[in-house]
């Protein structure tokens, strides 16, 4: 096996790996492209506010004409018009008269300002005005909110709520999309059963728990292959993959039982990390196999649950978000709820629940159970605590870096 790759070089590679296998590019209606990648920058086609509207309901006035209202001196005003959302006032403003108007109607030529309904009183066709009120007062200027030519969205940036209502608002209907990356996944082992199990065989885990993690990152599974320990086989099931990216669990070893290597070593896949210093997680192999398309990006992961799902988390999801063109994930830090070690050759990769701070923070607390075959603490995993190569104790209270579990925030 080669020498470990550091946990921080294995993620860059993997970043590199999906950058240089980028997904294509659909269009899509805006209430299918929710959390979906820009795949190009879109200026805001027309300025908004559309036109000068009122933020509040009560009286479009002229501010001059309110200057000396009291509350024991009221300004009265004829009421001449009205205007509501949606249908404009039908005449001029003249000097020295008002108009009732509805929180985002069209201010009526002739006003600047909104005296609010709570500051006046309206009786017979006159609005009794308490409350001085400025030029501009309550009013939504055009134009205020963006410009025309300003950046709506930029290439690489998540649809999410806030844009969708950002290019809706100014009149785009279709958005230009990255695909979802599509994953073929592989799911290696001769006790590896699909259903009922034999003598000496186990349920599969990693293909349902890998799908709903590439699912939860944004991925689409295409297919879900298992092959059984049979170098052939696996060579097989490697070459006939579809989709943007190929992972594969288990076999990645070096026992004689282990075909994964071997397999993408004929098939001329190129090597960018073969092994990781990382616990657990060691055999992770990462690469890219040659396609007819070009380079597709593989990353071949341990057997054992606890492993595929860390490495997974920590590996794949970066990968996944650099094909889309998103850069990786900001890191997220965390206080340690209680003491733990490191180890000096690699990072440890701790499942962990976490929990707010009273500061605004976050804390960290290890879970029982770290063996990478145990799924009791899998299921209670909401976070991985990265605990950096060391030879000694970390006490209750180092603050370490924290990467959520695709899927497991409410």
């Amino acid at each position: 096996m080669a020498q470990p790759s550091s946990l921080a070089d294995a993620r860059a590679a993997a970043v590199a790996l999906g950058a240089a296998a980028p997904t294509s590019a659909e269009t899509l209606p805006l209430a299918e492209a929710a959390g979906r990648v820009a795949a190009e920058d879109v200026p805001v086609r027309i300025a908004l506010p559309l036109f000068a509207g009122s933020a509040m309901d009560g009286w479009a006035v002229r501010a001059a004409d309110v200057a000396a209202a009291r509350d024991d001196a009221p300004v009265r005003l004829p009421v001449t018009d009205e205007a509501r959302a949606g249908h404009p006032a039908a005449s001029v403003l003249a000097p020295g008269t008002a108009a009732r108007i509805s929180t985002g109607a069209r201010l009526p030529a002739g006003a600047d300002a909104v005296v609010r309904a709570e500051d006046a009183e309206h009786r017979d066709g006159v609005v009794a005005v308490r409350v001085a009120v400025g030029p501009g007062a309550d009013v939504r200027r055009a134009g205020e909110d963006v410009a025309l030519g300003d950046p709506a969205v930029a290439a690489g940036e998540l649809l999410h709520p806030g844009r969708i209502a950002l290019l809706a608002g100014t009149g785009i209907a279709r958005v230009r999309c990255r695909r979802r990356p599509r994953v073929t996944l592989i799911v290696t082992g001769d006790e590896v059963a699909a259903g009922a199990v034999g003598d000496g065989e186990v349920h599969d885990v990693n293909g349902p728990a890998l799908a709903a993690l590439l699912t939860a990152a944004g991925a689409e599974v295409v297919a879900t292959v298992r092959v059984g320990d049979d170098r052939e086989a696996t060579r097989r099931a490697f070459a006939q993959a579809g989709g943007d990216v190929v992972v594969s669990c288990g076999g990645v070893s070096v026992g004689p039982h282990d075909h994964v290597r071997p397999a993408l070593a004929a098939l001329g896949a190129e090597e960018h990390v073969g092994a990781v210093a990382l616990q657990p997680g060691k055999p992770t192999w990462m690469g890219a196999l040659p396609g007819p398309d070009g380079l597709r990006p593989v990353v071949a992961l341990p057997g054992n649950p606890g492993a595929a799902v860390v490495c997974a988390t920590l590996l794949v999801v970066p990968l996944l978000r650099a094909c889309e063109g998103r850069p990786p994930a900001p890191a997220r830090y965390a206080r340690l709820a209680a003491g733990t070690h490191g180890d000096a050759r690699r990072v440890r990769a701790l499942r962990a629940t976490l929990r707010p701070d009273a500061d605004g923070g976050w804390t960290a607390t290890v879970l029982d159970g770290q063996q990478p075959h145990r799924l009791g603490s899998l299921a209670r995993t909401e976070a991985l605590a990265l605990v950096p190569p060391s030879a000694g104790p970390l006490e209750a209270g180092a603050v370490v870096e924290v990467v959520p579990l695709p899927g497991a925030a409410d």
